[in-house]
C-alpha cells in the first residue's frame, strides 16, 4: 500500500526597500508553498513587488513540480503586471 503522507510548508519574506533617505518606497514579499509526498514535490514560489501605497507593480509566480527522485518534470512561470485603471 502506498504511503499517502503529504507535507506542505509556507516561507514568507518581506523586505521593505528604503530610499537613499530612508524612506520606503516598496516592499518585495518572497511566499514560498513546498508540498512534498513520497512520489514528488511541488514547489509554489510567488514574488511580489509593490510601492509604498501598497500598489500592486510586479508578481512573478513560478511553480515547479519534481518526481520522487528530484527531477524538474514541470515548470511553468506566469509574471503579472496590473492594468493601469486610469
Amino acid at each position: 500500500m502506498p504511503d499517502d503522507d503529504i507535507e506542505i510548508g509556507e516561507d514568507i519574506e518581506v523586505e521593505v526597500v528604503l530610499d537613499e533617505n530612508d524612506n520606503v518606497i516598496g516592499t518585495v514579499t518572497d511566499d514560498l508553498v513546498v508540498a512534498s509526498a513520497p512520489e514528488g514535490s511541488l514547489v509554489d514560489e510567488t514574488i511580489d513587488v509593490r510601492d509604498a501605497d501598497g500598489n500592486l507593480i510586479v508578481e512573478d509566480e513560478t511553480v515547479t513540480v519534481y518526481d520522487a527522485d528530484s527531477h524538474v518534470v514541470a515548470k511553468s512561470e506566469t509574471i503579472t503586471l496590473p492594468l493601469d485603471s486610469e
